[in-house]
């Protein structure tokens, strides 16, 4: 007797043989209590019949597509060359690999697919339909090739989901992955959708954006494992739920449909990424990295003119980044992040900011790991700091003991978490803890936003928001610091462009915060054209009439 109370899922292939991403999702459902892949369902495309390379030649000249032949020839170069560099990169290097999934899934049911002409658009008989309506799916997910048209898209309770490895508002067709590269687009979409019998026009579940990559192949591999996350948070909350989540709106498409890249646009794109990669071995040669620094004025927030700002010199061979201020007995500090260039590590450091400059006081603390983004909070008149810790895989909170360098260890807000720059703050009598979470454990922080709500900043028990993560968006989804003004409170995010972590930040006036839901809105934008050669800007805090920021520029290594 099959159990009502699992949510029952085939995944639709073109063969048994299937990507590292399908196993994996079918190798984690087997985890799962309140959901089961149990049937695989195969539609195997139509078969070429065998040629031999001349009348292969022949026929490509007899169509009139030599053109297009050398486009994809170049393209397959193009994928070699791109699978030679992804085999150095331990993570990613069996991207491209298939693995057997019928050894998983014991119920097998192949079907044939009426091909359309052009041999994209794929229909199936009556006999078909009625044999899959009669395995009582809950829900088909598309894994495989095809533009599924016809009653296959109701034959499961909620219909059949299937990914679109891009953000279908501005990028329809294949590959996926590429043409951000090509466009040097600062992220990458997914969409995840409710096919229809429109393509690209099916019901939008959920979308999302992270970090563009720097070349094509390594871009695609993270945005399949990432998203990837995603459809399983999805599957996850409909077994709960037993509903749908409510689809986004659609919005008009005036894009080209994009497809395999021309041999110009091929050649175009290995030059760029060629040239990209020796500017970067000849700032090295030179002696020089991209590096933060630090600067202040004597301004309240919104009035701020950056560019008249004092920078705070970096010691030798570190440099400052993240700056929280605090007003204290008359006078200014200054908490920042303090890198150390050899050893790679930040520890936290405090100056104190005068009318005439910033003076160094000392450390304020110092770990065997990394530490950066020293947010401070004070509850019950006691000073407490936050600072990023990811590498200890905890959110650890500082007492401070003898300010402003004395500082211990009070509590541990979370374990066994991947989480970068957590901020805490207090609204309508309940604590809120914002931080960015790596749920995939890829080593990307910049995409996820995160919120959960206690009684207490030192609670070590926090509720997740109902929507979490309340952003999946690499554009502003990272935290840059925490403004105050009366009532109202903004959250400063950064902006990552491409191949640039820090490219820019925006400052967001929270509107809506609550157990279940999250709303703000955009009321300014920071760009590095404040000084010359400046790369990004990421960070920005202020308190009464001083504030400070930090920037971006290539420096020489001392």
């Amino acid at each position: 007797m099959n159990d009502q109370s699992t949510l029952r899922i085939g995944i639709l292939v073109d063969s048994e043989w299937v990507s590292k991403y399908v196993f994996d999702l079918v190798t984690w459902s087997k985890a799962q209590p309140g959901l089961a892949i149990t049937h695989l369902i195969l539609h195997p495309p139509r078969s070429e019949p065998a040629s031999s390379l001349l009348s292969k030649a022949l026929k490509v000249i007899s169509s009139g597509k030599v053109h297009a032949s050398i486009s994809k020839l170049m393209f397959r170069c193009l994928l070699a060359v791109e699978r030679s560099r992804l085999t150095r990169m331990p993570r990613y290097r069996d991207h491209g690999s298939k693995h057997n999934v019928r050894e998983l899934i014991a119920d097998v049911l192949v079907l044939r697919p009426l091909i359309s002409a052009s041999g994209f658009s794929f229909r199936f008989d009556e006999v078909d339909i009625q044999t899959v309506r009669g395995l009582k799916l809950d829900l088909l997910i598309r894994c495989g090739g095809g533009i599924l048209r016809g009653d296959i898209l109701s034959s499961a309770a909620f219909g059949v989901i299937s990914f679109h490895h891009g953000d279908n508002r501005i990028n329809r067709g294949t590959p996926a992955g590429f043409w951000e590269v090509y466009h040097r687009q600062p992220t990458t979409g997914f969409t995840l959708q409710r096919l229809g019998e429109e393509l690209d026009g099916g019901d939008v579940l959920m979308r999302g954006h992270f970090p563009t990559r720097h070349f094509y192949l390594l871009n695609q591999a993270a945005l399949f494992e990432k998203s990837n996350y995603y459809l399983k948070l999805t599957l996850e909350r409909l077994a709960e739920s037993r509903q749908a989540p409510p689809s986004i709106p659609p919005v008009p498409y005036s894009e080209k449909l994009f497809r395999t890249p021309q041999a110009l646009q091929t050649v175009s794109y290995l030059g760029r990424s060629i040239g990209a990669t020796l500017a970067k071995r000849a700032q090295k040669l030179l002696g020089k990295e991209a590096q933060w620094q630090v600067s202040f004025l004597h301004s309240e927030w919104r009035s701020a003119v950056l560019w008249r700002a004092t920078p705070i010199p970096n010691p030798p061979g570190r440099y400052l980044a993240d700056p929280f201020l605090l007003a204290r007995n008359g006078k200014n500090y200054c908490f920042v992040e303090d890198f150390d260039c050899s050893t790679r590590r930040g520890r936290i450091s405090v100056y104190e900011i005068g009318p005439r400059g910033a003076r160094m006081l000392g450390v304020a603390i110092d770990e065997p790991f990394h530490l950066s983004f020293p947010f401070l909070f004070e509850y019950e008149g006691t000073l407490y700091m936050c600072p990023e810790s990811s590498q200890s895989k905890e959110i650890r909170i500082y007492r401070c003991v003898d300010f402003p360098t004395g500082w211990m260890l009070e509590t541990t807000a979370m374990t066994d978490v991947s989480a970068v720059d957590t901020m805490f703050f207090e609204r309508h009598g309940k604590w809120w803890m914002c931080t960015n979470i790596d749920p995939s454990n890829t080593g990307e922080h910049c995409s996820e936003l995160y919120f959960f709500s206690s009684d207490s900043p030192l609670s070590s028990t926090w509720k997740p928001h109902a929507n979490n993560p309340v952003l999946v968006d690499a554009s502003k989804a990272r935290n840059g610091g925490l403004l105050r003004d009366g009532q109202q409170l903004f959250r400063v995010s950064q902006r990552q462009g491409f191949d640039r972590y820090g490219a820019g930040s925006q400052i967001n006036q929270i509107v809506k915060l609550s157990e279940t839901e999250y709303e703000e809105t955009c009321i300014a934008t920071i760009d590095p054209g404040f000084g010359d050669g400046l790369l990004g800007t990421h960070h920005f805090h202020s308190v009464g009439q001083l504030t400070a920021f930090d920037s971006l520029a290539e420096r020489p290594v001392r």
